[in-house]
Order: C-alpha cells, then structure tokens, then sequence
C-alpha cells in the first residue's frame, strides 16, 4: 500500500473550476508580499513580513523545504498567484491532519478560500485515504469559519486562552475548532 506522502506526491497539483493549486515557487515572491506585507490580510494568520527578503526566506523554509500537502492558489483565468493552503500537523499513523489557507484580500468574499479548501478535502478523502479533517480560526475572524462551513465542515468546539495574539500584545486567543471526519464527508446529502 503507498503510503501518504507517495500519494501527496502525486497531487502536486489540484484544478478547480476557477483555480489551479500548485507548488509554490520564489517567483511567488511578489504575489505573496502583496498580501503578507498587509496587517489586515495577516491579523489572524502569521506574523505580518517586513520585506520582500522575508518573504523569499519564508517561501525557501517552508514551501521549499517542505513541499508536500503544500500549494500556492493560483486564478486559472490569469495565473495570479493569491494566496496559499495547506495539509499540515499531518499523523499519517491516524491518517488525519489540518488545514490552514490565506488569500489576498483583494479576493476575499469570491468563494474562492472555499473552492480551495473543498479541493483539498476532497483529496485528502477520495485521493488520500484520510480519516478525518480539522482547522482552527480566531473566533475574532468568523469569516474563516464560514468558509469551513462551507466546505462541508461543521463547528466542533470553542478553545479558550489557546495562544498569545502575536499581532495585539496583551489579547489571548480563543480558537474555534471545525471538523470533518471521512463518514461525514461520504454521507449523502
């Protein structure tokens, strides 16, 4: 049987109706600073980069370094290159793992986050063989909770004082957790 990563492997590259999700290169350097460069774009998600160089090392030590269950979200209609989702905390014992997406906000309020993220699911299921699904968001930003929710995800718990806000000094976290396990995602509608 292939094991996880050999099948990741092989889906480099997923297509939606609107999008292509591919690897991510140092060419997206630009594309990727437009949005990683914006507070706005960040708050909720990483730090926000100072430069374009911290961006290139971003994209070298994570999308370089390690590739697999990694993509770039690209418009198929013009090759803009708008932001990133990912498989990551993969347990390929348990065959579960999470996922986490940004797109410019240039883009936000298109269904696009959503498309991407139901490509991903729907990978990790049929593709993928995996066992269940899990994202988290700030619940100060419930606008990434409606796209679980609208990627067949459904709201599992409430965490509070999970993390220090690393963008507002003194603010703690309170993540909302959404879930999605293979009976839910195979159960007809």
């Amino acid at each position: 049987m292939e094991n996880l990563y050999i099948k990741l492997s092989q889906n480099r590259r997923l297509e939606t109706e609107r999008l292509l999700l591919r690897p991510v290169t140092l060419d997206d350097a630009e594309s990727m600073f437009a949005y990683a460069s914006d507070e706005e774009n960040t708050r909720y998600v990483f730090l926000t980069n100072q430069s374009l160089q911290e961006t290139r090392n971003n994209i070298a030590a994570i999308y370089l370094a390690s590739p697999l269950g990694r993509w770039g979200i690209e418009l198929k209609g013009n090759g803009k290159f708008i932001g990133t989702i990912d498989l990551h905390k993969v347990d390929a014992e348990l065959k579960k793992a999470a996922i986490g997406y940004v797109i410019n906000k240039t883009y936000w309020n298109q269904g696009l986050a959503t498309e991407a993220n139901r490509a991903v699911i729907r990978l990790a299921f049929e593709k993928l063989g995996m066992n269940k699904l899990v994202a988290v968001h700030d619940r100060d930003n419930p606008a990434s909770g409606r796209v679980m929710e609208k990627s067949g995800m459904r709201f599992s718990h409430e965490e509070p004082y999970a993390k220090l806000d690393k963008h507002r000094e003194g603010r703690i976290v309170t993540r909302c957790h959404y879930v999605l396990t293979k009976e839910e995602y195979e159960r007809p509608e």
